[in-house]
């Protein structure tokens, strides 16, 4: 993702406990999409344009929430979503030398998705989840190391 997703989507993480250096900060954000509507959050907006591209059909896009967790590499985390769904984040390795983190998450109704972000860029997934209410759900995942105590 740009930048300026980046940018947009830091401003919604909340603080977390600081961890030891052996631990990875990972931020997920949770949206819902739609084809009912053009109502688009204004922090979603670079999320949307992008996610648009792929699947033109989807207008409408919701923030539901915001989590961060410090998750020790070789450790595994589950962060709720909606409708009692749970993105699993297991931290693999930690920085390497190229600055990229490793991870392996498994989002509602697709299999592991293994990969090495870059750090402080959002990973989008759109999954195959639909609410009741027929939208599509969204995770947005990134990762940094944590901070030092």
């Amino acid at each position: 993702m740009t930048g300026v997703l980046v940018g947009l989507l830091l401003g919604l993480a909340a603080p977390t406990d600081d961890g030891d250096d052996e631990s990875v900060k990972v931020t997920v954000v949770v949206v819902l999409a739609t084809a009912d509507n053009g109502v688009v959050d204004p922090k979603l907006r670079e999320l949307a344009r992008q996610v648009r591209k792929r699947d033109s059909r989807l207008t409408g896009f919701t923030l539901m929430s915001t989590e961060v967790k410090s998750i020790p590499v070789g450790e595994s985390a589950a962060v709720p979503l909606v409708e009692k769904q749970e993105l699993k984040i297991t931290v693999e390795a930690a920085k390497d030398a190229k600055g990229r983190i490793s991870l392996t998450i498994k989002p509602p109704e697709l299999g592991e998705i293994s990969y090495a972000c870059t750090c402080e860029k959002f990973f989008p997934v759109v999954t195959p989840y639909q609410t009741k209410s027929g939208q599509q759900l969204i995770v947005a995942v990134m990762a940094t190391p944590a901070a030092k105590k």
